[in-house]
């Protein structure tokens, strides 16, 4: 500690503990990384299964498509949305589902589509450069709220010690004036 009579011990835990959490806010970045490599390897090992037990096929539109936006809120030819009814084959026989299509597709022509093992209609399996995204998206995100966190907290640690050291001296204060003498600590 240092012999300056004006740095109180609350000075002293407020500096210890904002060193503490600037070391923490340092640390969470290589921890951000390693998460960002962690799932980066979980969500290829997921989509590598997802290829290997889903297929694409080719559904066929049994229904003409019907608009699921009204008219009067599409600005543009792009923002039409429609859905129809659609079949596939499997080998435990016909499926159909309810499904977004173009908007110029018509009864008969054909629309890809993916599904499992058990004819089931699925998502497409993630593609290397979306879960790469997403991984990386993931690790900067967790980065961000722990950073924000550590400067947070060193910020209310700081305020808070402010608040006690000028309580301090004005108990001090308060003394001298009402005839006490000055400790120097």
């Amino acid at each position: 500690m240092s012999r300056n009579p004006l740095r109180r011990p609350i000075d002293w835990a407020a500096a210890a503990i904002s060193l503490l959490l600037l070391t923490a806010a340092v640390v969470v970045v290589p921890v951000s990384a390693l998460f960002g490599v962690s799932l980066h390897e979980n969500l290829t090992q997921r989509a590598a299964y997802a290829a290997q037990t889903t297929h694409r096929v080719d559904a066929v539109l049994t229904t003409a498509p019907t608009m699921s936006v009204p008219v009067s809120e599409v600005y543009t030819q792009d923002s039409i949305s429609s859905t129809a009814v659609v079949e596939w084959r499997t080998d435990q026989g016909t499926r159909t589902a309810t499904m977004q299509v173009p908007a110029n597709a018509a009864p008969g022509d054909t629309v890809p589509l993916w599904i499992d093992q058990a004819g089931n209609r699925v998502p497409p399996p993630p593609t290397p450069g979306s879960v790469t995204v997403s991984a990386v998206f993931a690790a900067l995100l967790l980065l961000l709220v722990l950073e924000l966190g550590c400067f947070a907290l060193i910020s209310a640690t700081q305020r808070l010690a402010r608040r006690i050291g000028m309580r301090a001296w004005e108990r001090e204060w308060a003394f001298l004036q009402r005839g006490g003498t000055w400790s120097q600590r």
